[in-house]
């Protein structure tokens, strides 16, 4: 990759960010849509190689370090039980959905696990979007949707994580347990060492690029060592920014570290994306991106749905809540990409993958809408009924 293609690169997923802001949809969906247009199937002006895989892999781990920094651990405890139960519907149903219907479509196992792990993947970055719009951000629906989403995304890297592990060491289990464990005991012994030693840090760090700089070798330090153990790196990345997200300074950590990734290493990552999908590949494949899509949506609503439904709130609002998880994106592009790097996912199955990023991400604001209109609809008639009697 030379200087050329990599400002062709960012030049056009700065535009596509733009395009995508002013039709009011997320920055995500332009950059992977300038990627798609840049790449081999359509312009071909830029192809995918090591330099750019490097500087996509970079992205991916500071986005992950960042959820994990932007995690409120005090919230995530106490959200509650319906939050929690909402959340691992949205996780239980669609992973087991996912590996179904791999199987039945003829896919191999791994490849089936990577389907099921990328269907439990929630972005609510575009909910939040149409909540704040409609004001209802704070209503019951949008304080579940946010709480749960937040589990999610734990529970999924969690899964992702057991994923790749058994995949790695076959059937037998207890290498695979052994090494998250000892992981587990490493990252929550470091936390402990960085909360006890917090005022230390700050005073020698202090708060700015220096502290900046410490934190960022923690993050790629903890991935390295995750990688290493057959762990994802993107899991050590996060459980990094774990370590930080109750630190005073967190979020001027947040700030530097953004500047650095939004405007540089992110939109590479996600313009790469978009320069593996294969056009014809996916064309050729469009039953299976619907069936995919259809698994998707569905699974979301129904599993937390339900669960919501179980948890107290009426149908309206389950289905409501359901709707707002629908949308998938940073990363459950993260998970088909790795599964793609790695051998384990087809051309096919990463097609229809992105595909369904696209359509989810689309599709959400109007479900929610629908389901909020049905609420007006139904206090109108009740008001009607009250006045009659």
């Amino acid at each position: 990759m030379n200087l050329l293609e990599l400002a062709i690169v960012l030049g056009v997923a700065r535009i596509g960010s733009y395009v995508a802001a002013r039709l009011r949809q997320v920055n995500v969906l332009g950059q992977i849509v300038a990627g798609l247009i840049i790449g081999p199937s359509l312009l071909g002006l830029v192809h995918s190689e090591h330099t750019l895989e490097f500087m996509a892999e970079i992205g991916v781990v500071l986005l992950m370090f960042l959820a994990g920094l932007e995690t409120d651990t005090s919230d995530l405890l106490a959200s509650g039980f319906s939050s929690a139960l909402i959340a691992l519907g949205g996780v239980v149903l669609p992973f087991l959905s996912g590996v179904a219907v791999g199987l039945a479509a003829g896919i191999s196992l791994p490849e089936s696990l990577f389907l099921g792990t990328m269907l439990t993947a929630t972005s609510v970055s575009i909910t939040v979007q149409t909540l704040r719009e409609m004001g209802k951000l704070n209503s019951k629906e949008g304080i579940a949707i946010l709480a749960a989403a937040v589990i999610d995304d734990v529970l999924g890297i969690l899964l992702l994580t057991f994923v790749i592990g058994f995949i790695a060491g076959g059937t037998n289990i207890l290498p695979l347990v052994e090494k998250i464990g000892g992981f587990t005991i490493f990252i929550v012994g470091l936390a402990i060492v960085f909360s006890r030693c917090e005022n230390l840090i700050t005073m020698f760090m202090r708060p700015g690029n220096r502290f900046i700089t410490f934190s960022m070798v923690i993050c790629f330090a903890v991935a390295y060592l995750a990688e290493k153990a057959e762990i994802a790196a993107i899991t050590g990345a996060y459980a990094a920014g774990l370590i930080f997200s109750n630190y005073k300074t967190k979020d001027k950590i947040a700030k530097g570290i953004e500047d650095l990734a939004y405007l540089f290493f992110t939109p590479i990552f996600f313009a790469s994306i978009g320069l593996k999908v294969d056009v014809r590949t996916m064309i050729g494949g469009i039953g299976f991106s619907v069936a995919v899509i259809i698994l998707a949506v569905l699974g979301k609503i129904i599993g937390c749905g339900i669960m919501a439904r179980l948890s107290g709130f009426d149908w309206r609002e389950s289905l409501t809540i359901g709707a707002g998880m629908v949308p998938r994106g940073e990363v459950a592009l993260i998970i088909v990409n790795m599964g793609l790097k790695k051998g384990i996912v087809s051309p096919s199955l990463f097609s229809a993958s992105v595909m369904m990023v696209l359509v989810t991400t689309l599709l959400a604001p109007p479900l929610i809408k629908l389901f909020f209109k049905k609420e007006r609809v139904g206090s109108v008639l009740n008001g009607n009924n009250s006045q009659q009697a």
